[in-house]
């Protein structure tokens, strides 16, 4: 059976190695969140990806400038740093080093957990607001650090 499917979700590994598996599809997941995040298409020129550009921009630490302006003010900045996380876990170029799906899940739920926290803050409350009486976590995974989970 042959490859079905769009160049700029394909996993850089597959390239080497013709073989596809779950990792495989986490890379293509992660494309899919920079899509929604950025507002732009997976090929941005015929020399260069969304993936390609979207980790320039989350290894400079600017997520924020290539998001797209139409969510300007509406994402908690914890938000989107945790959702940028996500992103650059899933499009690590090793497939041994990205996220299961099932971590990406959590990971997400946690992200919304956190916009939805903030959403509801009332305004005299600061950032540092302990959520982990509003977030119950029943997975495992070790996306996050023990710490990590129960505080923004």
């Amino acid at each position: 059976m042959g490859l079905i499917g769009s160049f700029g979700y394909l996993d850089p590994e597959y390239l080497l190695t013709f073989q596809l598996t779950a990792k495989s599809d986490v890379y293509s997941f992660g494309v899919v969140l920079l899509e929604v995040l950025c507002a732009r298409p997976p090929i941005i020129s015929s020399n260069m990806n969304l993936a390609e550009w979207g980790m320039l921009w989350l290894n400079k630490g600017q997520l924020e400038k290539i998001t797209d302006p139409s969510l300007a003010g509406q994402i908690n900045p914890n938000s989107l740093r945790k959702f940028g996380e996500i992103v650059e876990k899933c499009l690590k170029k090793e497939g041994a080093s990205r996220p299961t799906m099932l971590d990406v899940r959590w990971d997400l739920e946690y992200v919304l957990q956190l916009q939805q926290t903030a959403l509801h803050r009332e305004p005299h409350e600061d950032s540092t607001t302990d959520i982990s009486s509003n977030y119950v976590f029943t997975d495992s995974s070790n996306s996050f650090p023990n710490q990590e989970r129960l505080r923004l």
